[in-house]
């Protein structure tokens, strides 16, 4: 299976020996700087954010359902949903006690030297989420599907059918809800939790936007 998609269509977990290869667009060691200049260091973000996209467009593919959607539509969640995305794929990649995050050159940065980049507030908040997220401590299993809702959802701008789109999206959160309460039976409110992270996104994505730009061509 694809390094970042799920090797199963029935299956959205990345397999637990591959989790080493993943690494956020944007770990660095805790002591000290990785002695790069704010050039290389937003050209190792540049070249890691375009190899990221890519893998969530392969991600997608594997979703059931996905390419039965108009290719119009599938550009559209990608291009409106691949921000959000990566933020869920890389969260484990932000060390919140450390304060440092790893690009997908393997290079750790810590948060001070990011920060020259004008991009405090979205480092900040992408922080912020990272550790709630991490503190669900969501099955590669869960975290698959969780993605796989993340991207699909009916309300993106430019979807030409939002019906088809909706249905999808209904089928995946069905299956996330069984898939927490077989996992969970005690937690009843974990799904809930979960679905409330969907606003967030949102709120990073926006924030995102005035500072990243990518294009996600029609694969």
């Amino acid at each position: 299976g694809h390094r970042f998609c799920p090797s199963g269509e029935a299956d959205l977990s990345l397999r637990q020996g591959e989790t080493r290869v993943l690494a956020c667009p944007v770990n660095c060691h805790p002591h000290g700087y990785s002695g790069r200049t704010f050039q290389e260091i937003r050209e190792d973000f540049s070249l890691s954010f375009v190899s990221a996209v890519r893998e969530v467009v392969e991600f997608a593919k594997h979703i059931p359902g996905f390419q039965e959607l108009s290719q119009h539509d599938q550009v559209s969640l990608l291009k409106a949903g691949t921000f959000e995305v990566l933020m869920v794929r890389f969260a484990s990649l932000f060390n919140v006690k450390e304060q440092t995050v790893t690009f997908m050159s393997r290079t750790k940065y810590n948060l001070e030297e990011l920060w020259g980049m004008g991009m405090d507030d979205l480092l900040t908040s992408m922080f912020e989420f990272s550790e709630k997220l991490s503190a669900l401590q969501l099955s590669e299993e869960e975290l698959g599907l969780f993605t796989a809702v993340v991207l699909i959802s009916a309300d993106r701008s430019g979807i030409e059918n939002p019906a088809s789109v909706e249905q999808l999206q209904e089928t995946l959160i069905r299956a996330l809800r069984a898939l927490i309460l077989k996992n969970h039976p005690q937690e009843t409110s974990r799904f809930t939790k979960l679905l409330l992270k969907l606003p967030d996104l949102r709120t990073l994505n926006m924030h995102s936007e005035k500072l990243l730009s990518f294009r996600i061509e029609a694969q």
